[in-house]
């Protein structure tokens, strides 16, 4: 079974073609950054808010300029 895993299986030619196996291009890393990055900074600014109202320092990135 663990075998079966890691053993990498020959990709077959596809009408004579010898195709590359897939690979996420760079559309896709910018669909992933996006859909990490952005929920990650709204939180982030989300908490900064919440100390900033409590204990009235600013702790944000944007305290900076």
């Amino acid at each position: 079974m663990i075998k079966r895993l890691f053993t990498r299986e020959k990709f077959q030619p596809i009408l004579g073609h010898d195709i590359d196996k897939p690979r996420i291009t760079l559309a896709g890393w910018c669909l992933i950054l996006f859909y990490l990055g952005v929920p990650a900074m709204a939180i982030g600014g989300l908490i900064d808010l919440v100390v900033q109202q409590i204990t009235g320092e600013c702790v944000g990135v944007w305290c900076l300029f």
